[in-house]
């Protein structure tokens, strides 16, 4: 189906203006819980053989591990490690009220949404410097962050989902930082299956699908990954296929990062795919003869809103012109010609 520019409905200047100062409070709330994760939980007293030591829980069920005996010293490491957990819970308090806030307005201009579990999962992942640099959104949930690029709500596309899909991207040229912030070194990342049981210990691995963590109701977490990304470090739980190729396409060009409100008024960062290749990923998806034939007519949908988004939207961040061309791989470069063929589009030189 071809999309034409008036059946998108471009963001007035007020949802513009309130799009960046929600990113605006969710950079200075990210700010605030970064800088407490990297603090111990709790420091305390405790005398042990007649002296006074201070103890450290790196979180609720370390026992605790001695800072040394009661002295100037530690007396001023605790009165530090007081002092800047108090600030950092009162920045990341008054940023909670600013979200709430520019979140209520934001939704009041039927901006691009996302539900809260999905989000969740999102802003614990961005804590933890996992978001951009190891792991992207795709799937029907990067549709919120394409809307926001394209700064118009899409007549088809962003449809809800029962399930959330992530793709593997470190060590990948699409690998970014959201928001100019740095990820944390390797050694000391956590995997998204421990993030996961951070937020629900209900969930386990799918022993079915490796790929697929499952909560308590069903709700299903999918981890793909290309095969140059393959192996995936060995302390991660997720064993994704091996054999998707389309998933390659995915860590081409210019990812594009978001926050958009949730439904409860929350704030959610997005990092995605490039939408030209996430739109020909879509429509090749749509042709390819072992997918599931339910899911082809939305794949086709999302492909055509998508690339048509682009063409109308967003040239000048993601051009379709003859330098894109050249970059499409191969496989792909059939359904970018019929993709072109059906709108009479011919790329730019």
């Amino acid at each position: 189906m071809i999309y034409e520019k008036h059946q998108y409905l471009p963001f007035s200047s007020d949802a513009q203006r309130m799009a960046a100062n929600l990113e605006q409070a969710y950079s200075f709330w990210l700010s605030a819980r970064q800088a407490l994760q990297t603090l111990p939980a709790s420091m305390y007293w405790a005398e042990r053989s007649g002296s006074q030591y201070l103890y450290a829980k790196q979180n609720g069920t370390d026992n605790g591990t001695s800072q040394g005996v009661r002295s100037p010293e530690t007396e001023q490491k605790f009165a530090s490690f007081t002092e800047e957990k108090k600030q950092a819970q009162e920045r990341a308090a008054s940023a909670d009220a600013l979200i709430a806030t520019r979140s209520t307005l934001y939704r009041r201009l039927r901006m691009p949404t996302l539900p809260d579990k999905q989000a969740e999962i999102l802003r614990k992942l961005d804590i933890e410097g996992l978001l951009g640099t190891d792991l992207m959104v795709v799937g029907t949930n990067a549709f919120s962050a394409y809307e926001w690029a394209a700064n118009a709500i899409f007549p088809a596309g962003n449809e809800e989902t029962q399930n959330f899909d992530l793709t593997w991207c470190r060590d990948t040229p699409a690998s970014l930082t959201f928001a100019g912030t740095d990820s944390a070194p390797k050694e000391r990342r956590k995997t998204l299956f421990s993030v996961l049981k951070s937020i629900d210990p209900s969930y386990k691995i799918n022993p079915r699908k490796p790929y697929q963590a499952l909560d308590a109701d069903g709700y299903e977490v999918e981890l793909l990954a290309a095969p140059s990304c393959h192996p995936l470090p060995k302390e991660e739980a997720f064993a994704p296929m091996q054999t998707l190729i389309e998933q390659e396409w995915l860590l081409l060009g210019s990812p594009v990062s978001a926050v958009v409100a949730t439904e409860r008024g929350r704030a959610c960062p997005l990092t995605v795919p490039d939408p030209r290749f996430m739109g020909l990923h879509k429509l090749w998806l749509a042709d390819k003869p072992e997918r599931n034939p339910v899911k082809r007519d939305k794949d086709r949908r999302q492909g055509d809103v998508l690339l048509d988004a682009v063409r109308h939207f967003m040239q000048q961040s993601h051009p379709l012109n003859v330098d894109f061309l050249f970059s499409v791989p191969n496989d792909l470069r059939p359904t970018f010609d019929a993709w072109c063929a059906e709108r009479q589009f011919i790329p730019a030189s």
